[in-house]
């Protein structure tokens, strides 16, 4: 199936019927059952589900910011930073988060 017949397939399917392939999903049912209980092919199903996991949306179209660099943990800890220390550079808290987390944060993302 090409990739453009696939895209049509998933714009059909209702947001109330992406929510509940979600929530199914969460459940623990398998990609058959949910397509069986909302009428719809497996593979789209799979489709919503994995689009879910990767972007936090079931929406597929593209974002209209950019992913988010950092965790709330992460955000939690720059804000401290910053609060404790008004003096502190961008760039030193970069460096800060990246010792702790061992996950690399730009000063731009600060």
């Amino acid at each position: 199936m090409s990739g453009r017949k696939q895209r049509s397939a998933f714009d059909q399917v209702s947001d109330f019927d992406k929510g509940r392939i979600v929530a199914y999903r969460d459940c623990g049912l398998s990609f058959r059952e949910i397509g069986n209980r909302v009428g719809r092919n497996q593979i789209t199903v799979m489709h919503i589900c994995d689009h879910w996991m990767q972007e936090g949306t079931t929406n597929e179209r593209g974002r209209l910011h950019p992913a988010q660099c950092t965790t709330p943990r992460e955000d939690r800890q720059i804000l401290s930073i910053a609060v404790m220390d008004r003096a502190v550079t961008s760039q030193t808290v970069a460096q800060h988060i990246e010792s702790v987390t061992h996950h690399s944060v730009s000063a731009r993302t600060i």
